[in-house]
């Protein structure tokens, strides 16, 4: 039995990604939504932060397009525009967290 509320989903656009344990219980722990993970990958912005690692946020031009693509299925989620996430080497998403 999966008992992660957010499903497992599989990453795609800029690349699989895989979580960390670490990642997994930050996005559990923090209530990010796996479709969340998903978008930041695919529609938000990509920082480097030195080495291999970078990160995904949202700014206010990629989370009007991806609204724009989700169309009125978005409706309710806007809090998740403050989401970002850290991926490191391999792919491996490292956290999950809230800008504040």
């Amino acid at each position: 039995m999966n008992r992660n509320p957010f499903g497992a989903g599989s990453l795609i656009g800029r690349g699989a990604a895989q979580p960390t344990r670490h990642g997994q219980r930050r996005q559990v722990d923090r209530c990010v939504p796996q479709f969340i993970i998903d978008a930041l990958i695919d529609f938000g912005e990509e920082r480097f932060l030195g080495g291999e690692c970078r990160s995904y946020s949202f700014t206010k031009a990629t989370w009007k397009r991806y609204a724009k693509y989700m169309g009125p299925a978005i409706a309710g989620h806007e809090r998740f525009r403050n989401v970002y996430l850290v991926v490191a080497e391999e792919n491996s998403i490292v956290t999950v967290a809230w800008r504040h």
